[in-house]
């Protein structure tokens, strides 16, 4: 007997061990779910998370199918909370996305206030991750617009914090910055530690672009120290991907390292891949910064197969286009433009996407200025035959007699007053009409030319290099070893041509850099390089403060192309060695000086047709160009600017 119920005992003890294989359930009861069994799946997901993620999804799943069964809208929304937190820690946004639009369509069909607001939040932060802002705005949005109906200070204040978020990457730093400060008010005001954390991070953020590096420190390491007491990992390495980054725009290399050390620490240790992908990426900057470029290239690698992984596009393209870099000045030239044509190719595609959804919205808007204008011709007509008919009845009245017709004369001949008017709004309506076709056409043959002056740019100085290498390919299977490395060298230095012909290309091609601050650190950095390989002692003159004044592609591509055939000119025909480059930018105008103390232009060979070119492309954006022989030569560029951007 006492045998028999120790064995019963023991079977017990042992039940829950026995009906689950693989962290899973093997059987489920049939009976109406209650909210002891919910609370058992939630806590049993939690527990296997970081060694099952498989198993806690199938939980998670579980207790959310329960609790939608039973509206228990409390329970719902924390399986929801916790299966998508499992998803983004895994970096799979997509899935997390898909999941959260789900949970919106069931929240529209329990419709209680509480869980559209929690469910409209979740699917903007997922967009956010992805970096589609619009649809991220909208949901924050309609959050924002259940939290407030419900009365929900809480959400308010964190949806106020995600907005300041979004604005953020949308570079509008101000606005950002003070959706953030808002959150961080309420948030004070209410003693939430975590919205506040969080604010924090926003606010550093904000900080650090505007060059407030003070500021943002301290409002980093508040919100560090916050993520160690909640505890709140991802926040901790956010804020110290964030200090990194306020370190590295210091040039305060050790400290920038020691950051980004740490966040890749804890991204190990809690199992955060896209954060280990920052972290690894940004050391690698690091060492970029300090010339060790085969460290650099080493992190470089490890994050590209995280971020490959994972698929974040627009962090692989900057993680493409910096290993480039670190490749080409490994020697690595092959490596190098192999990163450089994938960097090319994923920029291509997103862009390609947006021309063709730039050019599809140009399209409808000329099919529908064209029916405007149909529209507004036929109206045009009709007013003219109505004014035509009603002149003829004038003349009727005016012969039946007397005073009617005086009279008659009176009212027609204001009411033809007022269809002149008509007449005239017609035709103005017409011409408006017109020139809207007339823009939109010039418009899309602008967008053809310049396609097809980077096709042509592509075609006669790329293939031109490459066909270069084709034939000094030939060489190298010779048996003569002098004849061989030379043949090397120069293969070595047209590739390298071509990969800066391709950064040129690229670089006039991206409107992010259509700023006056990016043209003259564009310059600044190809300037020294090649000065410094020609051996030529060199100077650049920059002002302290330069205002974000936007420039077009044109103006920025013509205005370097012509201080690089000057430092061409001096490095061939002047005999200097001194190079001096002065910027000085003006309310209206930007000046360029480049002085060099050779022998003179009138003691220099034949330039060629390269100063009428130089000429030319200043002149097409609207400018000035003047070169002085005295001793050594001046070559000034005095070009127009646009206001400067507040």
């Amino acid at each position: 007997m006492r045998s028999s119920l120790s064995i019963a005992i023991i079977f017990l003890f042992y039940l829950p061990a026995i009906c689950q294989q693989n962290g899973r359930p093997l059987f489920v009861s049939k009976r109406k779910p209650d909210t002891t069994q919910i609370n058992w799946l939630l806590t049993r997901g939690k527990t296997v998370e970081s060694n099952l993620p498989d198993s806690s999804v199938y939980y998670y799943e579980k207790a959310s199918s329960l609790a939608f069964a039973t509206k228990n809208v409390r329970l719902l929304t924390t399986s929801m909370a916790q299966h998508i937190g499992l998803l983004n820690n895994e970096a799979k946004f997509e899935d997390a996305l898909n999941l959260a639009l789900r949970h919106i369509e069931m929240a529209n069909e329990i419709n209680d206030p509480s869980l559209k607001m929690k469910t409209c939040n979740e699917a903007a932060n997922e967009y956010e991750y992805l970096g589609n802002y619009e649809p991220a705005t909208g949901y924050y949005l309609k959050s924002l617009k259940f939290a407030a109906s419900v009365n929900d200070k809480k959400m308010q204040r964190m949806l106020n914090n995600n907005l300041g978020s979004v604005f953020l990457a949308l570079k509008d730093f101000i606005t950002g910055y003070a959706y953030a400060y808002r959150a961080f008010q309420m948030s004070k005001e209410a003693g939430d530690s975590v919205t506040m954390a969080n604010c924090l991070v926003n606010m550093g953020v904000a900080e650090l672009n505007q060059q407030k590096y003070q500021q943002a420190l301290q409002h980093l390491n508040e919100a560090e120290q916050v993520g160690y007491r909640i505890p709140d990992m991802t926040l901790v390495a956010d804020a110290l991907s964030d200090k990194g980054l306020v370190y590295l725009t210091k040039h305060d290399l050790n400290a920038a390292a020691a950051s980004y050390e740490k966040q890749k620490s804890i991204a190990d240790r809690y199992n955060l891949p896209y954060e280990k992908m920052y972290s690894l990426f940004q050391l690698a900057m690091v060492e970029k910064e300090r010339g060790h470029f085969k460290n650099a290239n080493a992190y470089a690698s490890h994050a590209i197969a995280i971020g490959e992984r994972v698929g974040t596009a627009d962090e692989l393209m900057e993680m493409y286009d910096s290993m480039s870099v670190i490749r080409q000045k490994t020697g690595d030239f092959k490596s190098a433009l192999y990163y450089k044509n994938k960097y090319v190719a994923m920029d291509d595609s997103l862009r390609n996407q947006q021309v063709e959804t730039n050019v599809h919205q140009l399209n409808i808007q000329y099919r529908t200025a064209q029916k405007d204008k149909q529209i507004a011709e036929q109206k045009l007509s009709i007013v003219k035959s109505t004014s035509a008919i009603e002149r003829k009845n004038m003349w009727i009245f005016v012969s039946l007699a007397g005073i009617i017709a005086l009279t008659v004369i009176l009212f027609v001949s204001l009411r033809s007053y007022h269809h002149r008017q008509k007449l005239h709004n017609q035709q103005l309506l017409t011409l408006q009409k017109e020139h809207e076709v007339n823009t939109l056409t010039a418009k899309m043959q602008a967008r053809e030319e310049e396609r097809d002056r980077i096709a042509r740019e592509m075609h006669d100085d790329i293939g031109s290099a490459l066909t270069t290498i084709l034939y000094l390919s030939d060489d190298l299977k010779t048996e003569d070893r002098e004849v061989a490395a030379r043949s090397a060298d120069r293969i070595a230095c047209t590739a390298s041509s071509v990969v800066d012909k391709m950064n040129e290309i690229v670089w006039s091609m991206n409107p992010d850099y259509d700023t006056i601050n990016n043209l003259i650190a564009y310059t600044r950095q190809h300037c020294a390089e090649f000065l410094r390989d020609h051996g030529l002692s060199y100077e650049l003159d920059i002002p302290q403060t330069i205002n974000d004044v936007a420039l077009s592609g044109e103006q920025r591509r013509n205005i370097y192309l012509v201080i690089k055939e000057a430092l061409h000119n001096i490095v061939k025909h002047a005999n200097a060695s001194e190079v001096t480059i002065a910027f000085q930018l003006g309310d209206q105008h930007l000046e360029v000086t480049i002085h060099d103390n050779g022998r003179g232009l009138h003691q220099a060979s034949s330039f060629g047709n390269g100063l009428k070119n130089m000429r030319r492309r200043i002149e097409n954006i609207g400018g000035d160009f003047k070169i002085e022989s005295g001793t050594g030569t001046t070559v000034k560029l005095n070009c127009p600017l646009p206001t400067a951007l507040a």
